[in-house]
């Protein structure tokens, strides 16, 4: 029920090989996770934590105090789908899809307003707010049935990259009610993400198998211009899971290869202008985690693996810190997450609290998704 609070008994471990005193945020009653990790999740004081979780029986926003365990439900909607939510971390808004319903709710008041409604036959992605709260970016992409399911993750993703969704981006000014649409193609679109220095300026993709697409685009809200940035050659480059850094800079995972049937990637950071330039490559001396995520200060990242070297085992189990120096990536594990990526929901998608000062992540390795919060240790 909207408005009823829970006080969470927070666990604290001591990680078993790091040492690091891991704080599980949530108790195991459904599903908990925090959104998706490319938004806005934590209050500006990084005392309040935005949370989804199926507790009450289906997916609802939750606030949850980082320093007392309270727990508040923020909604009691039909439709709401997980990791589509973010959180104006000034104003403590958060705005989440109910359906095609876009809505807000006040995490104080629990005031709840409707915004906008996308259109019948189309689905709603992953919502990015501007770093000034004004607007927000997202796209929704035609409703297609497909064969190739079998229930597994990413069964279905070759065939809709082929079937070629009409997708439109649009933009939302909370405060002026305009609402416009600022590029459109028949191609499957995601990953919408508004710059946090210049809301005209939204990063997209093109989804699909990384090494078969462009991935990564830039459109203007202002004059509709649009461009692929760091230009993938088929089949032996690839990227993704890209977002914008505090200060407007574009980071993302990429790898090579020699040749299209080769096996062995090679895995980077990359750091970039909006417009295409290269700020900085930086390669990893193994595998690369699956997800990667920038501190305030834009010079420690944390993911979902760590791998400090080629042999270094389970790397995939563990949350990494990461540094860059020089052309290279250094690695070093912060905790197990134990995760086991069976579903969308059990990514761990770490992120750093605004004060830099800790790691939140998700795992399932208790039965249930639960989120967890490490200290920063460097």
């Amino acid at each position: 029920m909207k408005g009823k609070t829970f006080r969470i008994e927070f666990l604290r471990e001591k990680d078993k090989d790091t040492g690091v005193m891991v704080t599980r945020l949530t108790d195991g009653v459904g599903n908990s996770i925090h959104p998706y990790f490319t938004q806005t999740l934590v209050s500006e004081d990084s005392k309040i934590l935005l949370i989804e979780s199926t507790r009450s029986g289906r997916w609802q926003l939750f606030s949850l105090e980082l320093d007392t365990g309270l727990m508040v439900q923020l909604t009691d909607d039909f439709n709401i789908f997980p990791h589509k939510s973010c959180l104006d971390p000034k104003k403590l808004i958060a705005y989440y899809w109910d359906g095609r319903i876009l809505k807000s709710v006040d995490l104080q008041t629990l005031k709840t307003e409707e915004i906008y409604v996308a259109p019948s036959g189309f689905h709603t992605g992953i919502l990015s707010l501007s770093g000034d709260g004004r607007y927000l970016a997202f796209v929704y992409s035609e409703d297609l049935e497909m064969s190739t399911g079998t229930g597994a993750q990413y069964s279905q993703m070759l065939e809709h990259l082929y079937r070629r969704p009409t997708s439109v981006i649009m933009r939302v000014d909370l405060k002026g009610e305009r609402i416009e649409a600022v590029w459109g193609e028949r191609e499957w679109i995601s990953h919408v993400n508004i710059s946090p220095v210049d809301p005209d300026i939204i990063l997209f993709c093109h989804e699909g198998p990384w090494h078969l697409v462009q991935r990564m685009w830039i459109v203007r809200a202002d004059t509709h211009e649009i461009y692929p940035i760091l230009q993938q050659k088929r089949y032996l480059e690839r990227a993704g899971h890209e977002y914008f850094t505090r200060s407007g800079k574009v980071v993302t995972q990429y790898s090579v290869r020699e040749t299209s049937r080769s096996t062995g990637w090679t895995f980077f950071d990359v750091i970039m202008d909006t417009d295409g330039t290269i700020l900085g490559k930086y390669r990893y001396p193994g595998p690369s985690p699956t997800h990667i995520q920038t501190n305030p200060t834009e010079d420690l990242f944390v993911g979902d693996g760590a791998f400090p070297t080629p042999e270094f085992k389970d790397g995939r189990d563990y949350i990494g810190l990461i540094r860059h120096r020089d052309d290279m990536c250094e690695v070093r594990p912060l905790c197990h997450h134990g995760s086991s990526w069976l579903t969308q929901e059990s990514h761990p998608h770490p992120i750093f609290t605004p004060d830099g000062k800790n790691v939140i992540f998700t795992s399932d390795r208790e039965g249930v998704c639960n989120v967890y919060m490490a200290p920063v240790i460097t």
